[in-house]
């Protein structure tokens, strides 16, 4: 069984399959994709999901049993649940946006209410999101990059506050070059080198990271949380050398969130060596047990 229906778990599903097995792919939502379909809602990033769709497509004629709208907990998994009798599972869950509250000041979005807000698909996009916008990068890659260009398209007045010296710096050079005349055009205010650290009311302080001055943005009347993602393990922690469930894999963004490249890399390894994987896995979990016992 795969368990989420993402890059890494679709790949991973369709790896599996090749090598031979059968193979059950779960996923709580009603359709397979993951992030890669939320953010290729954003106006201008339609393509993402090129890939999925491929990855579907293939899934489909490889004969994986795919079932949507179905969430899946250790409990299911353990012996007399519901999916007991898998001899491998794979874990790709994803992982959740981070929202650090301010409650004194602007409302907070986390980056998946704003780009669902910006989708088209909520027919109330939020006021705020359309006046004077803080966006909190940590991560100076694509997702915090989109949100900035679609919501200055908009018409918002965006000031981008990350603790990088540079903008953007996981973003490719030539890639960056375009960016950056976009955003320019576009009115985007940059302030690297800045965190907030606090807000009231419209006003946001920001504090510069190198000698500690503060400063502050005032009339804001929204603040976009574009920090880093938090892995979505839990299923995994429970399962993780529990002496009744069987071998567990963790892929993606539930092992480390990073971007589609590396979750993809990762679903394919794990289905496609995953015999290998789960019999070494069985083994160190055997070694540990009888170690404690010796002990």
């Amino acid at each position: 069984m795969v368990v989420g229906g993402g890059p890494a778990g679709m790949e991973a599903a369709l790896s599996a399959r090749r090598a031979g097995h059968e193979v059950t792919l779960v996923e709580a939502g009603d359709h397979l994709g993951g992030q890669i379909v939320r953010a290729g809602s954003v106006p201008g990033r339609e393509r993402l999901t090129l890939m999925t769709d491929e990855l579907a497509r293939d899934i489909a004629r490889a004969g994986v049993t795919v079932r949507t709208g179905e969430s899946v907990n250790a409990a299911d998994l353990l012996p007399g649940g519901r999916h007991d009798g898998f001899e491998g599972v794979i874990l790709a869950t994803g992982s959740l946006p981070r929202r650090r509250e301010l409650p004194l000041g602007p409302e907070v979005f986390d980056l998946w209410q704003a780009i669902h807000a910006l989708s088209g698909k909520d027919p109330d996009t939020p006021p705020a999101l359309r006046g004077t916008v803080v966006i909190r990068d940590d991560g100076g890659d694509w997702p915090a990059a989109s949100l900035t260009e679609c919501l200055a398209r908009e018409g918002a007045a965006v000031h981008l506050v990350t603790p990088a010296a540079a903008l953007f710096p996981r973003i490719t050079t030539y890639s960056r070059l375009g960016l950056t005349q976009r955003l320019g055009a576009l009115g985007v205010k940059v302030r690297p080198l800045r965190t907030v650290v606090d807000a009231v009311g419209d006003r946001v302080t920001l504090k510069d990271t190198l000698n500690g001055d503060t400063e502050e943005l005032h009339g804001v009347t929204a603040i976009v949380d574009a920090g880093l993602p938090t892995a979505a393990d839990d299923l995994y922690r429970v399962l993780d050398g529990h002496p009744d469930a069987p071998p567990v894999l963790v892929v993606g963004d539930a092992n480390a969130p990073r971007t589609a490249l590396e979750a993809i890399y990762e679903g394919r390894m794990a289905g496609t060596f995953l015999s290998s994987a789960a019999s070494g896995a069985g083994t160190l979990a055997t070694a540990g047990a009888t170690a404690v016992t010796a002990h």
